[in-house]
Formats: structure tokens, C-alpha cells, sequence
């Protein structure tokens, strides 16, 4: 979280660099009209300048008002090798508030971290919302998962993360959904999962929630069951308690929010 806000913060003071101290031979219009009908810039870095180490070249895509619409970075060798990323383009709205930021992964970086891409997006005040991130096809084979949703509160908190599972592995697990929700201190509290046509079939149940305490442990799980099981055993929802060693202690059965006893 922090490394991100670093990265967006790096991105915004380059832009201000570029318009306020950038040096007129380091810049070239290279299209008087680009796909926003405004002015295209690139801005070349040189030994010596403040960001040379940092950023090998920027392109600024303005819009036909000749307000900024997106940059494109282009980093140097040694921040590459830091950050993973070798390029990164921040949009921009009609009022140049950023909107969001995508960032393009090393082949490198993605054999290591598995990660091929990831987009942070802003609200109007230029807070991170939330987060998007694509994994590679090795990742995806050894995780389950080929995409990530991680969601921030208006103090920029992750307050909740999606996790998005391949057909393989929903083949194999049942799962093809995964939600973990955080409280204001990102700390875990409640895990919801949910399942495939095939094994809810032949497990009874779609859904499943975890809950945890402060300390991350699992204290109650919540299974929500199918009709075809419901009518068969004569229950909808299960709901298990569970001890200090996260050992099954007591099971309750409903029937449309009713506690019963199974048959």
C-alpha cells in the first residue's frame, strides 16, 4: 500500500517537474493532433537532469483544450530493476484529476512475483479506490487465481479483496470466487466463498463464510446449502462454532432463518 502511494506520488511529481522545469531541447511535439485532438509531447531525460536515473522518457497526451489526458512513462534500467515495472500511464479527467494508474511488469518481475499487470484507480480527489491485478498463466496454474480486486475505504484502507479463480481449478476445487473483507485496521474479519454448479451438486452447498477474530482466527463458519439438499435433509443454512484451536465445537441448523433440529 504504502510502496503504491510512493509510486503514484513519484508519477505526479514527475508531471509537475515536466510542466514547470522541464528544459525546451528535451521536448519534441510529435503529433499536433493524437486521438484526444490535442497535442502530443515526449520529454527525454539526460544525464544530469533530477530524473534521469529514475525515468528514461515521458509522452503527455493532451486533449483538443490542451489539457493533460494521460502520460506515459518510460523508466530507467535501475528503477526497473526496484519497482518490477518498466512503463506505467497515468489518466487523467476533464479537470487533469487523476483518474487512474496502469503499470506493465518485466517478463522478469512476472516469472518471480507473477504478477503481468496491475491498474489503481481514483475517486475525485485523487484517493485510491481500489486495485486490479492480472497474473500470469504459471501463477495462475500454482495459485488458482488469474485476477485480484483489492478494494480501499476514504483513508485508502483495504477493506475488502476479490479473488477471481480459473475454470481448471474451479474443475477441481469447486471454487470460483473468493471475498475476504478487512476491518479499519486491515485485519481479516469474514472470508465468503463461493462455489461452482457441479459441486454444489454434490456437495449441497454454493456458499460458504468464514468469520475471524482479532488475532486472525476462525471462529464460526456459515454454509449455505441448495434446494435440491434443502428439501432432501430438510435444512438451508448451517452454521459450525469453532474454539481457540479452530476445533468444530457446536453445529446449528436452519430453515429460512430458523433454527431446527436435522432430521
Amino acid at each position: 500500500m504504502k510502496l503504491l502511494r510512493l509510486a503514484v506520488l513519484l508519477l505526479m511529481n514527475l508531471f509537475v517537474l515536466y510542466s514547470a522545469a522541464a528544459l525546451a531541447e528535451k521536448q519534441t511535439i510529435i503529433s499536433d493532433k493524437n486521438d484526444y485532438e490535442g497535442r502530443t509531447i515526449e520529454t527525454v531525460y539526460e544525464p544530469g537532469d533530477e530524473q534521469y536515473n529514475n525515468v528514461q522518457k515521458n509522452i503527455s497526451y493532451l486533449d483538443r483544450n490542451q489539457k493533460m489526458i494521460k502520460i506515459e512513462y518510460f523508466y530507467a534500467d535501475t528503477y526497473v530493476n526496484k519497482q518490477g515495472y518498466y512503463r506505467a500511464a497515468t489518466f487523467y479527467d476533464s479537470n487533469e484529476k487523476m483518474t487512474r494508474v496502469e503499470y506493465f511488469f518485466t517478463d522478469t518481475y512476472m516469472n518471480e512475483k507473477g504478477s503481468s499487470r496491475k491498474t489503481a484507480y481514483f475517486d475525485t480527489n485523487e484517493r485510491l479506490t481500489r486495485e486490479e491485478r492480472f497474473y500470469t498463466d504459471k501463477f495462475a496454474g500454482e495459485q488458482g487465481y488469474d485476477k485480484k480486486i483489492a478494494y480501499f475505504d476514504s483513508n485508502e484502507k483495504m477493506e475488502k479483496i476479490k479473488y477471481f479463480y480459473t475454470d481448471s481449478y474451479v474443475d477441481k476445487q469447486g471454487c470460483y470466487t473468493v471475498t475476504s473483507y478487512f476491518d479499519s485496521n486491515e485485519r481479516p474479519m469474514r472470508e465468503e466463498r463461493f462455489y461452482a454448479e457441479k459441486f454444489a451438486g454434490e456437495q449441497g452447498y454454493d456458499k460458504k463464510i468464514a468469520y475471524f477474530d482479532s488475532n486472525g482466527k476462525m471462529i464460526k463458519i456459515e454454509y449455505f446449502y441448495i434446494n435440491k439438499f434443502a428439501n432432501e435433509q430438510g435444512f438451508n443454512k448451517a452454521i459450525g462454532y469453532l474454539d481457540s484451536n479452530e476445533k468444530v465445537t457446536k453445529v446449528e441448523y436452519y430453515l429460512n432463518d430458523r433454527i431446527i433440529q436435522p432430521k
